[in-house]
């Protein structure tokens, strides 16, 4: 295990949007140092490597970057969605800690792998749900376990990107496991209970475009969960209520309204315009917001600061349910997961 005052040295697999985040933050803060960047395109990767003055392996040669640096200790992979099991459990097999973006896997079975190797090799192995870090959320489910709101009856929660942001994945891996994975996570995490049944609605047809996917979720508690997602949401210029999550209890309700930032800005001519303000926002010249507090905690629980707030069997957990939707979508029948699988915390 690290010690606490020395940086600890990490390398980064995807030099896309979350990677250039996790970089900049390596960059910032005392307790990291970026020792390499790996990717599959030279002109991202080499981009990034240069600006931080590390080297980049290209075309996905994370193995030949393990073995250039054995002082790695640790890895940071936020490779494209349907892309992280090979480097995850390469870095796991080089006995490396491993922080993966969500989705941790696009399949059950390369997410059991992880979480199983990861065990056996005796490193950390955090997934990025980054809602645990997001302050509402946090909140939110502390006021929930706290038993403000009595005991838990029902839970919904809505995550409508527009359609133009789909755009990216369409068609590379089956939607439930790009964003639904958050809101499942985090009713797990504030049900705090697993999910033993599960039924899916979506339009006929039209895979690889799914327009929406509407799940319920029925948790060992008796709970019941709604989760909505929707491909189709239209890009204007009004505010969006794209997302929302409310828990409903015997005592009370608790609600985080996610889409809401706080900040608006409004220009004649043009679309309105709301900055970010929760995820990663450049305030006062540095990286702020969630995944500064996601950074900050694995390189904590690595250097045995702290316990970590979500593991690899938490990060199972949304995939195992996530699976569990895709095979109600595809049967057309109610899917029936077993209770005694560890759903995480």
């Amino acid at each position: 295990m690290s010690n606490a005052m020395t940086p600890l040295k990490l390398a980064i697999v995807g030099p896309g949007r979350m990677g250039a985040i996790y970089a900049r933050l390596a960059n910032e803060l005392a307790t990291a140092q970026l020792v390499a960047i790996c990717g599959r395109s030279n002109t991202s990767t080499h981009a990034l490597a240069n600006e931080y003055s590390v080297p980049g392996y290209v075309d996905g040669a994370h193995q030949q970057m393990l073995a250039a640096h054995p002082e790695i200790e640790a890895v940071i992979v936020s490779a494209s969605e349907w892309a992280h099991t090979e480097p995850v459990l390469a870095a796991i097999d080089a006995g490396k800690h491993v922080l993966v973006e969500k989705p941790m896997a696009i399949a059950e079975a390369g997410a059991a792998e992880m979480v199983d190797r990861a065990e056996k090799a005796g490193v950390t192995l955090l997934v990025g749900h980054s809602l645990r870090f997001d302050l509402r959320f946090a909140a939110m489910r502390q006021a929930v376990h706290e038993g403000k709101i009595g005991e838990v009856l029902h839970v919904y929660a809505r995550r409508n990107p527009p359609q133009v942001v789909a755009e990216r994945v369409l068609g590379r891996f089956p939607l439930v496991y790009w964003l639904m994975p958050h809101d499942i996570d985090m009713m797990l995490w504030t049900v705090d209970s697993p999910v033993i049944k599960v039924m899916a609605h979506s339009r006929a047809g039209g895979r690889e475009r799914t327009d929406f996917i509407i799940a319920v979720l029925t948790f060992a508690s008796g709970a019941v969960g709604v989760v909505e997602s929707s491909w189709g949401t239209p890009a204007h210029g009004g505010r969006p209520q794209t997302e929302l999550f409310t828990i409903r209890g015997t005592a009370g309700a608790a609600e985080v309204t996610g889409h809401e930032n706080g900040v608006g800005v409004y220009v004649a001519g043009s679309d309105a315009d709301y900055p970010d303000t929760g995820y990663a926002p450049l305030i006062h010249g540095e990286q702020d917001g969630i995944f500064r507090r996601v950074f900050r905690h694995f390189v904590g629980v690595v250097q045995g600061q702290w316990e970590p707030v979500v593991t690899g069997p938490d990060g199972l957990a949304a995939i195992r349910v996530a699976a569990a939707i895709e095979r109600s979508l595809n049967d057309g029948q109610e899917v029936v997961l077993e209770s005694e699988n560890d759903y995480g915390q």
